[in-house]
């Protein structure tokens, strides 16, 4: 059975459900349908693939047509009937009345899209037409039942020209096929005339089906087969039973005719029960849809959502063409029902199918008016506090206990940079770092405790957003967690300018005496644990204050930031210029072989201060007197103070422009320096180089992940330390083929490891990466060649480039590390935080790792200031996604620091000093680090090799 939603009805129609009863089938408002489908498709190029209907012109000639079909045949009918078209009058009168009665009484049932159905079984009266009328009565009787019941339901004239025309030509072609089974008028009744009558009854109904369905059809596009099938499903059992009803009642009746008193009472009792039946299907599927609207309502979430779901749910359950909101004083037109919806007045008029309204209907009324009424209020609440948290410029979220965002202001989403975050899983977006680790936030689901204005790390994609948070636990009955996100990447970077600024000159922006006296204390310490020399410069320029006097203090400030310049320029990287006051600079000078490399500076620093400076177009030359003092001269910090400014005095004192070394025995040896160049030369051809290694291990896990690779010097007078022969490689050359030999038997050896231990994960082999090798041109082949040697994976293989290196060209040394990164190794930055200027170059640079200083480590915890720098060089890391290692970890108690801080990766004597590499193997299979409970879980394997 084809229904019809109401929504869809033209206006005006004199059928309110849009459908016209033709013995419990139906026939839409094909005209109106049809002409809207027509504007339609001309109007929207893209639905022209959209099933072709006919207009209303054509349905109309169609249905004309079908009228003026039936006339014909019963006219021929009739021409046939040889006189006997009207042989029974009496049995013309009862059937007539019969049939009309049912389809004069229309109940009102409608199903759950809109449709109407009509109780009137036609088929419970065919076989008794067959078996008492001839054609011309048979056909003259539906029509006048099937016009009386259009006529009194108000149907339009095309309308009730189809119905009528329809349903006699479907009757008649099951009339004619009755007939030639043998059943009719004065025929005897036998079995076989009785299969024949139900074989015209069933071809009756079939016909009207597909009358109907077609014309549906070719009103609306609808699937003809798919009509079909709903009027059979909804009507077939009352169908077959009003077939079987009508071959009893008319064979009893045919045999004896005052059995037709009881067969009427039997129908019309049959009728009421089946009328009984649908009524109760409909008031289920009432309550069904009545549900359904309430849930609907409730889930809107905005008022005009909500007014919208109301007006559509009470046109769907009350089955009207019209609902509106209007003002409560506003007068109830006639035939209209309504109901008070908090503040406006809930209207339905035009009731489908005419009639009163129930007392089931003003319920459902009632209940969506309640309903409609709290979910009004709630969206109103809702959209005010939407309102109130939109105009935040903090980010507002709230999550529920399984990690799903419920809630996101405008603010937050632009944080997040995410524009759907409610419905999403919270961690699947974003995530908060804290210095701690990362945030769980459904950890605080349910639970009274909260954190408040801390400082984090918001991860979104590829962003990283300094943020404060507060988060606040929800308990019953709605667990979750109500999140405030902050930005404060402004105050981040003004606390960063205050840093900055405490520890430098703001004048010259090197490092101030504050900075430096830290710097130097801790090169001392490092100097006398690893048996190592700094030296310590101190600059005065001579006859500054001339200038002062002569151009004014502008033109000396100017003097003295071109100087500082020029320091800068004569430096490593690594080594620390400050000034200390005044026109007097120190510098620090850490892990030198000999005086003589302080004395190169000294001697480069006169002779670039000799080409002068311009300074207010004024070509102005300056002079300094420079002492030198080494570690191994002094005792302390102010020993060492004291030494080099003695050794400055004393140049300034020989007539200014020099330099002076304060102890002689520190001067430099020629012939000693020619003789190990030639030692190391020999040695590279008598391979007398090993390699150490430095197991890298896991704060989390204390697993051993990867090893550093150390050169060692096998001389004839015993292990040499690299501090003593690196230098000289450098300077001199050799480091590049001394530099390839490391890499290729470290990469050798990490592969023997792996093959041999296939149950570990493979160990990472890190190898210093010197300047020299760096700079040359074909560096990523002769690596690349290294690792197809050896059958190393790429990702086994980490290249350390010292801070140095990189910062020398930093533009250079990012497109060197590019070309080797595409290689598919691993990067990192060596004694990282040694060179100030190039935190900002480090989300820049394509690295992986950073191994953080180990002059930092040496005050971590007792030193404020070294323990900030450790934590913000972490931070950092983790911020751009690069892994961080501490290198020199000697204690426990920076061991602890270090994991608290979350540092993935430490390395140092704390762990093993540098191995052999039978040693190691042993270490790395067998004796990992011991875990132990408590916050100091992690000691030294006893059994571990320290040498």
């Amino acid at each position: 059975m084809e229904l019809i939603p109401p929504s869809r009805q033209p206006a005006g129609s004199s059928d309110p459900a849009g459908s016209a009863a033709l013995g419990g089938r139906h026939v839409p408002e094909s005209e109106g349908r049809a002409a809207a489908v027509d504007d339609r498709t001309s109007a929207d190029p893209q639905l022209t693939d959209q099933p072709r209907v006919l207009s209303s012109r054509g349905l109309a000639i169609v249905c004309i047509s079908v009228a003026v079909a039936a006339v014909v045949v019963i006219a021929f009918a009739g021409a046939n009937a040889h006189g006997d078209a009207f042989a029974d009058p009496v049995a013309l009168l009862v059937l007539t009345a019969l049939l009309a009665f049912t389809h004069i009484r229309p109940n009102r049932l409608v199903h759950r899209h809109g449709g109407i159905e009509s109780d009137h079984l036609d088929e419970a009266l065919f076989l008794p037409m067959v078996l008492m009328l001839s054609p011309v009565e048979v056909g003259a009787a539906v029509a006048v039942a099937s016009l009386v019941g259009n006529l009194l339901a108000r149907r339009a004239a095309v309308k009730v020209l189809f119905n009528v025309g329809q349903t006699v030509l479907a009757c008649l072609l099951g009339y004619a096929v009755a007939r030639a089974g043998g059943a009719g008028p004065g025929e005897p009744i036998t079995p076989m005339a009785i299969v024949a009558g139900g074989c015209g009854g069933l071809v009756f109904a079939a016909v009207s089906s597909v009358a109907v369905a077609a014309i549906v059809r070719l009103a609306t596009g609808h699937s003809l087969i798919r009509g079909l099938w709903e009027q059979w499903r909804s009507r077939e059992v009352a169908n077959f039973g009003a077939l079987l009803f009508g071959i009893v009642a008319g064979v009893a009746v045919a045999e004896h005719p005052w059995m037709a008193i009881p067969a009427i009472a039997l129908g019309l009792t049959v009728e009421r029960a089946y009328v009984a039946v649908v009524v109760q299907r409909q008031a289920r599927l009432a309550a069904e849809a009545l549900r359904e609207a309430v849930v609907a309502v409730r889930n809107s979430d905005d008022p005009e959502a909500v007014r919208e779901q109301l007006l559509s749910s009470a046109m769907s359950v009350l089955h009207a063409r019209e609902a509106v909101l209007v003002d409560p004083s506003t007068p109830c037109p006639p035939g209209a029902l309504q109901a008070n919806v908090d503040d406006i007045t809930l209207q339905v008029v035009d009731r489908i199918g005419g009639g009163s309204w129930l007392d089931s209907e003003r319920s459902a009324l009632s209940t969506l008016a309640t309903v409609g009424s709290a979910a009004l209020r709630n969206a109103r609440l809702l959209a005010h506090m939407s309102a109130i948290t939109d105009s935040q410029s903090e980010g507002v979220l709230a999550i529920d206990a399984s990690g799903v965002v419920t809630f996101a202001n405008p603010a937050s989403q632009r944080l997040v940079g995410c524009e759907d975050l409610v419905g999403r899983v919270a961690d699947h977006v974003f995530g908060l770092t804290g210095h701690d680790g990362p945030v769980d936030l459904t950890a605080l689901a349910g639970s009274h405790s909260g954190k408040r204005d801390t400082d984090a790390v918001l991860l979104a994609g590829d962003a990283r957003t300094p943020v404060s948070f507060t988060a606040t636990g929800l308990t019953e009955p709605q667990t979750g967690v109500v999140l405030v996100i902050h930005d404060i990447t402004e105050r981040k970077a003004f606390e960063e300018k205050l840093t900055y600024l405490a520890f430098h000159d703001p004048l010259t922006y090197l490092p101030n005496r504050r900075l430096f006296e830290d710097r130097l204390d801790h090169a001392l310490l490092l100097a006398e644990r690893h048996h190592t020399k700094s030296a310590l410069l101190m600059v005065d320029l001579d006859r500054f204050k001339l200038v002062n006097d002569s151009y004014g203090h502008p033109a000396g400030d100017s003097l003295l930031v071109q100087v500082a310049h020029i320091l800068r320029r004569s430096l490593r990287r690594e080594d620390t210029c400050a000034r200390l006051g005044g026109d007097e600079f120190a510098i620090l000078l850490e892990d030198v072989t000999d005086v003589h490399h302080a004395t190169s500076i000294a001697q480069r620093i006169l002779e670039a201060l000799a080409n002068g400076c311009i300074v207010d177009g004024h070509e102005l030359f300056v002079s300094a007197s420079i002492g030198i003092a080494t570690s191994d001269q002094a005792g302390s910090r102010e020993e060492l103070v004291a030494a080099a400014d003695s050794a400055a005095y004393m140049a300034k004192a020989a007539g200014k422009g020099q330099y002076r070394v304060f102890a002689p025995e520190g001067a430099e040896n020629p012939r000693a320096r020619l003789e190990m160049e030639g030692a190391l030369r020999r040695a590279l051809d008598h391979q007398e180089f090993v390699l150490h290694y430095q197991p890298l291990v896991d704060t989390l896990t204390g697993e051993a992940v990867g090893a550093e690779a150390l050169v060692r010097w096998n001389s004839t007078d015993g292990l040499m330390a690299p501090h003593t022969f690196i230098p000289l490689a450098e300077e001199t050359g050799l480091i590049v083929p001394l530099g390839a030999w490391v890499m290729e038997e470290a990469c050798r050896q990490a592969q023997e490891w792996t093959l041999a231990h296939p149950e570990l994960p493979p160990l990472e082999i890190s190898v210093n990466l010197s300047a020299h090798q760096l700079s040359r041109p074909n560096i990523v082949g002769e690596i690349g060649e290294v690792l197809k040697r050896t059958e190393l994976r790429p990702e086994q293989l980490c290249l350390e480039i010292t801070e140095t290196v990189i910062m020398r060209d930093a533009e250079a040394a990012i497109t060197s590390l590019r070309q080797l990164k595409r290689l598919g190794l691993q990067l990192a930055i060596d004694d990282f935080g040694t060179g100030y200027s190039s935190l900002s170059y480090l989300k820049q640079f394509p690295v992986d790792v950073v191994k953080v200083d180990r002059t930092f480590l040496a005050g971590l915890g007792d030193n404020a200031v070294d323990t900030e720098i450790v934590a913000a060089v972490i931070r950092l890391a983790a911020a751009c996604g690069i892994t961080a290692v501490a290198e020199g970890v000697e204690t426990v108690e920076q061991r602890a620091l270090l994991e608290e801080m979350g540092c993935p990766l430490i390395q140092g004597f704390l762990i093993s000093k540098p191995m052999p590499a039978e040693a190691f193997a042993t270490y790395w299979a067998t004796e990992a680090p011991l875990l132990l409970p408590g916050p100091d879980r992690r000691v030294p394997n006893p059994s571990m090799p320290t040498n």
